[in-house]
């Protein structure tokens, strides 16, 4: 049995919708920053401005989406009581229990869609939509293996770490 006591921060919230989504928005803003830069090298001189004008606006609207996204997660937080409220999970062989300050919930490991795990956080997918967030900075080093040992023996679907 793994028991673990858990709260998330708006801080841990951030830096996780941080680290899984806008590193795909600066990939992708990346990319089309230099398709425009390479565009405004090999254009003629007619069409510099133009390139510069469409520069300039990419920084802009750069800016407005890590601007609407920081809001956008600070809402989704804060509008969700559950999120923000102590929860201690409960890991057996045969199922999760979850019991926060206002709710408890059990769901056997038939019952988990998936499990991903990464460097800071264990995500397990009550569907393809619905997760908990079990953050792995109040596991001790031995739960960790542990968890991940149910995981298998659960045959639950998971991409979990070797480390």
């Amino acid at each position: 049995m793994v028991m673990v006591k858990t709260q998330i921060t708006f801080r841990d919230f951030l830096l996780f919708h941080l680290k899984n989504s806008l590193i795909r928005f600066m990939v992708f803003s990346l990319i089309t920053l230099f398709v425009f830069i390479a565009n405004f090298y090999n254009a003629e001189r007619d069409d510099h401005e133009m390139y510069r004008q469409i520069i300039i606006w990419w920084f802009i609207f750069s800016i407005f989406l890590v601007i609407r996204s920081y809001f956008s997660v600070k809402k989704a937080f804060y509008s969700n009581k559950n999120v923000q409220e102590t929860i201690i999970y409960t890991f057996t062989v045969e199922k999760i229990c979850i019991e926060g300050e206002t709710f408890d919930s059990d769901l056997t490991w038939a019952d988990v869609h998936k499990v991903k795990e990464n460097k800071d956080w264990f995500l397990i997918y009550q569907s393809a939509q619905v997760m908990n967030m079990v953050p792995k900075k109040y596991f001790t080093r031995e739960q960790i293996p542990e968890l991940r040992n149910m995981i298998k023996a659960g045959h639950v679907k998971a991409r979990l770490r070797k480390d």
